[in-house]
């Protein structure tokens, strides 16, 4: 009797999947808050590349300092050196610019909106450059660029596509 239970639930659970092609709510909000863990992660890493170029530091292993999300509110308290401090303004700096160019919240219009595009794939460009340089993988340089590429992946799309994911379970829910 228990077993034709679990097979009837499992059963009910595979129909509903398949049903709804796996437009389920509750996996829709484990893989949104999965793609924004690895978006802070990422973002953590690009930081932390940027910064070890502008401090002329050596090159970084691959692990995500968490106190990287304290520096701003650091930085605004003035419990910084000076030298980190315009590390932080750099990292920071450059992964806002990312993002921004990236989500396109900011339309910028006219001759200046040409300007910013060029920065900004300047900057891109850098942040691609930094984390092949000072993000210490044991690959070679294929891991390098493998490394690199993704990291700027996971940090243009991620968090954007998590929110949304996450936005979309959580109104879907109550249907």
């Amino acid at each position: 009797m228990a077993g034709h239970n679990v097979r009837g639930t499992v059963g009910h659970a595979a129909t509903y999947l398949a049903h709804n092609r796996g437009n389920v709510p509750i996996l829709k909000g484990l893989l949104g808050v999965v793609l924004i863990g690895f978006w802070l992660l990422a973002l953590m890493l690009q930081i932390q590349t940027s910064e070890a170029f502008i401090l002329k530091s050596a090159v970084i292993s691959f692990a995500p300092d968490w106190g990287i999300l304290l520096q701003p509110v650091q930085l605004l308290h003035g419990e910084l050196s000076m030298n980190m401090a315009k590390a932080v303004m750099w990292g920071w700096g450059v992964e806002l610019v990312y993002l921004v160019c990236v989500i396109g919240e900011v339309a910028v219009q006219g001759r200046l909106g040409g300007w910013f595009k060029t920065g900004a794939f300047i900057l891109v460009a850098f942040n691609f450059w930094t984390d092949f340089n000072y993000g210490n993988l044991p690959s070679g340089m294929g891991g390098q660029l493998g490394f690199a590429a993704i990291t700027s992946f996971i940090v243009a799309f991620f968090g954007l596509i998590g929110i949304n994911l996450l936005w979309t379970a959580i109104t879907e829910w109550g249907r």
